[in-house]
């Protein structure tokens, strides 16, 4: 027998309330036929109950499979059409005592029509009050199915299109997920990621396996998803049993986050949903108040629609039987703000969760809405950024300015750079940076501030090792004027091959074939590289030398020697140049 049911047992022979302050049934107990009741919210301010038979109890090995399955049924259902995606942490009392949480949908071949749905045990669920009390918080062989000619029992994570024979498939009960103050645009890039490789950068070299790509929140499984208004349109419930419940990963001029429903409350402790929200274990979201709008009867799967309120506390146990928070203490987040000036004026500041896997991508998502709001259009111009990344990780705050142009849609890259270190950051192999606060101003201007490259001159066609090599850089500023850039590099005595190569270009460059990666000893190291990295309003010239290996894989691998640069401030330069030139001996 686990040590949640044997306490239960003990506190029901010995007739104590335990300290949650409700009564509970464990699983052991429960017997086909039972009724009772749920509680859940379908619309408004009002708890709505819902009738409970039943059908079966699965009680195997372990813990991660127990569930007891229930036949559901009343207006509330009759109104939700069916067990509504939002539901999933609606407490189910039988006798009177809470007996656990809705947490997933099931239906069988030959009886699609009645509701039926599983509970998760409330043995399953009161280990993670006892995780929220940390100083730091980080089918059956017999039994009813059989008797209904069910043979077998498939977990899966959504509806199937068909209902297999003899089967009866279960999925989990999905929590909307809530968004508001985005446009329809940023919520689209909120929904499905979004590819940072907008440019070369030398940052995406330092996450082999990230490969540019920061996955959407709609490849989470959440189901719905959907903008709703702002939490202050509707009065949000205080959280008892059966009142609905935000999970958010934003909060703010804009706001991410799940519905669901409370399932018990103990003094500050909440529990809820009845299953995993992102399943992280330890984590630091924020629990927040919400209001049920009402709830949609879909044919594919309802769901209850509503918003999500203000911060009440932080969610600190994501577990497989639910979610568990405290009213009393708050999550550790990340504060950024966004000041957009130059063609328009606007501002957005929010609040994000401290986990790498999203803050980037909600800081991302927040910045260009920050632009496009301002702007009030989608379209090409010139950006230039300057932000400032604090932590208590942090040997010294960050401080970055950069240039960028689109000839199409400038707002996509005012947020870009930042969220690459913000990622780079995160996953650095020394500490955590405990990024507390990111604060980024962009002047959008709607020209085209650029600067090409036309040309680069040598003094001479071909050089000794020890000379020195006189150059001129052709440029032309946008429909401007032409202007040239000279200097001179030497080059080095014991440089071999038969060539060097003369290279003139704009930005950052790629590292190149001959050249080690860049190995770090230090966060200090990784925030110094960062900061040197050329900007987009930088031109370089820069020699190189054909690595000694070139011979041995049967091309030329090139490492750089010396390089000068200078600055066109507000000015993307673009273009690259190369010269070849011939090394006499």
């Amino acid at each position: 027998m686990r040590k949640a049911k044997v306490i239960l047992s003990v506190f029901v022979a010995l007739g104590f309330l335990p300290a949650w302050g409700v009564e509970t049934i464990p699983l052991k107990e429960i017997r086909p036929g039972m009724v009772g009741y749920g509680l859940t919210v379908v619309r408004g301010m009002e708890i709505a109950r819902f009738e409970v038979e039943v059908v079966d109890v699965l009680d195997e090995p372990g813990e991660r499979y127990d569930f007891v399955v229930v036949r559901v049924f009343g207006e509330a259902i009759e109104r939700s059409g069916g067990i509504a995606a939002g539901m999933s942490g609606s407490p189910v009392y039988f006798e009177g005592k809470l007996a656990g949480a809705l947490s997933r949908a099931a239906a069988w071949s030959l009886d699609r029509a009645k509701p039926l749905g599983l509970v998760t045990p409330i043995d399953s669920m009161l280990p993670i009050l006892a995780e929220l009390d940390r100083e730091e918080i980080p089918t059956p062989r017999e039994g009813n199915l059989r008797a209904l000619g069910i043979e077998r029992i498939l977990w899966v994570a959504a509806p199937p299109e068909e209902m297999p024979e003899g089967a009866l498939v279960t999925w989990p009960l999905t929590t909307p997920l809530v968004v508001s103050g985005l446009s329809s645009r940023t919520f689209s890039l909120l929904r499905r990621g979004v590819d940072l490789r907008l440019q070369d950068h030398p940052l995406l070299e330092l996450i082999p396996s990230w490969q540019g790509r920061l996955s959407g929140l709609g490849e989470l499984g959440f189901a719905p998803m959907y903008l709703a208004p702002a939490g202050g349109s509707a009065a949000a419930m205080e959280f008892m049993p059966g009142a609905p419940v935000g999970v958010a990963l934003s909060v703010g001029d804009f706001t991410v986050g799940a519905l669901g429903t409370v399932t018990l409350v103990d003094g500050p402790k909440v529990l809820a949903f009845g299953h995993p929200f992102l399943f992280s274990g330890p984590s630091r979201y924020f629990l927040t108040g919400a209001a049920v709008l009402d709830t949609v009867a879909a044919y594919d799967v309802s769901y209850k629609f509503g918003t999500l309120a203000e911060p009440r506390g932080g969610v600190f146990a994501d577990r497989w039987a639910g979610i568990g928070g405290r009213t009393d203490r708050l999550p550790f987040a990340l504060d950024v703000s966004f000041v957009v000036q130059g063609e328009a004026q606007g501002k957005l500041s929010a609040r994000l969760v401290d986990e790498p896997r999203f803050t980037p991508l909600l800081f991302y998502v927040a910045g260009v809405e920050a632009v496009d709001s301002a702007l009030d259009r989608i379209g090409p111009g010139t950006v230039e950024v300057e932000y400032t990344l604090s932590g208590r990780g942090l040997p010294r705050p960050l401080t970055r300015k950069n240039v960028f142009l689109s000839t199409q849609d400038v707002a996509l890259y005012a947020p870009w750079e930042a969220a690459l270190v913000l990622d780079v950051l995160a996953y650095n192999e020394f500490r955590d940076p405990g990024i507390s606060a990111v604060r980024l101003t962009a002047k959008v201007d709607p020209t085209f501030k650029a600067v090409e490259i036309l040309d680069l001159a040598t003094d001479r066609a071909s050089y000794r090792p020890g000379d020195t090599v006189q150059f001129t850089v052709l440029v032309r500023h946008w429909r401007g004027q032409i202007q040239t850039f000279e200097g001179s590099i030497r080059i080095p005595l014991g440089l071999s091959g038969p060539y060097v190569e003369l290279r003139a270009y704009g930005g950052p460059r790629r590292r190149e074939k001959g050249e080690p990666p860049k190995i770090f000893e230090s966060l200090a190291d990784i925030l110094d590289y960062i900061e040197g990295i050329p900007t987009y309003d930088t031109l370089t010239v820069e020699l190189f030398g054909i690595h000694p290996i070139s011979d041995l894989v049967g091309e030329a691998w090139l490492f750089g020697v010396d390089a000068l640069s200078t600055t066109f401030p507000g000015q993307v330069v673009y273009g690259t140049v190369s010269r070849i030139l011939p090394l006499e001996e």
